[in-house]
């Protein structure tokens, strides 16, 4: 069927041109297609309207009645569809329309704001709906072009773009190490305060890595929260160690609010992830977003 209906717009197509030129050599030479196939192809058309749609002569043609009315539907038909593609076109060369992005509260408040003003200066014509959230989002239904996770994913149907990948630190306040036993190798943490992201109290050990050398800290949540966020928070306010993205804890160590503990020692990298439909990942403004976000995170993530 769909084979069928694009022979029949390309005969329509072609004979427009045939009526638009006056003639078959014409037409074929402007098409670049045989003369002796423009003639077949208009045969069958006629065949196929069952009836005559150019008076021929050995010098011109000229359209019937019938071949008027359907060439006035016709030259419409290509009107519009060149004015789609022109239209294509313009989205391809300037993004335009609402880009919907959602993304873990940590992202937006690290860098992702900034992203999304560069984005937003640069192609004046897209609007951006971001929302910051660590519940599961439904693309379809919610109409999201673009999910940013952190960390390992299950297998899904969505498409999965890399954007990059991080460490997570040890950090703790000044005045909590001013005031705590000293943490100078990883079993030192054993006697500390630990602030843990998830729900449980005791949670899988943490592994830390120097070079060849790797320990596993069996550690026992002071405090388990699933949003970091709020780990942070506590953190600041002198209440343990916690773990953090290193791009998370960058400005708050930059301004001395808080340490690296053990910087020596490194934890598995963890990818950051872009989430789009696949239906959806050619789409310009899409498309664009991702490679300007691949290419500000390098500076960003570490």
């Amino acid at each position: 069927m769909d084979e069928l209906i694009d022979d029949s717009l390309a005969d329509l197509a072609l004979f427009v041109r045939v009526a638009d030129s006056g003639g078959f050599t014409a037409a074929a030479r402007l098409t670049g297609t045989p003369q002796a196939t423009v003639s077949r192809r208009i045969a069958l058309l006629e065949k196929r309207f069952k009836t005559q749609l150019f008076y021929r002569t050995t010098r011109r043609v000229t359209l019937t009645d019938v071949g008027k009315r359907i060439y006035n539907h016709a030259r419409l038909m290509l009107d519009q569809a060149e004015a789609a593609g022109a239209t294509f076109a313009a989205l391809q060369a300037e993004p335009a329309g609402t880009l919907r992005i959602a993304a873990p509260v940590i992202l937006g408040q690290s860098f992702l704001g900034g992203i999304v003003a560069d984005f937003m200066e640069r192609y004046p014509k897209v609007s951006i709906r971001l929302e910051l959230t660590a519940r599961q989002l439904d693309l379809v239904e919610e109409g999201v072009d673009i999910v940013l996770r952190v960390g390992r994913l299950p297998d899904s149907s969505l498409r999965l773009n890399y954007v990059g990948s991080t460490n997570t630190g040890l950090y703790a306040t000044p005045h909590y190490l001013a005031n705590a036993s000293p943490i100078d190798n990883p079993s030192d943490l054993l006697t500390h305060a630990m602030l843990i992201l998830g729900l449980s109290l005791e949670p899988p050990p943490l592994v830390l890595q120097r070079g060849d050398r790797s320990e596993a800290i069996p550690l026992k949540a002071r405090m388990a929260c699933n949003d970091t966020v709020s780990l942070k928070q506590a953190a600041m306010l002198n209440l343990g160690v916690v773990i953090l993205p290193r791009f998370y804890a960058s400005e708050a160590v930059s301004n001395h609010e808080l340490v690296e503990i053990l910087p020596e020692w490194k934890t598995a990298s963890v990818p950051v992830n872009a989430l789009t439909l696949p239906s959806r990942r050619e789409l310009p403004t899409v498309r664009l977003f991702l490679k300007a976000m691949q290419e500000r995170l390098k500076l960003h993530l570490t």
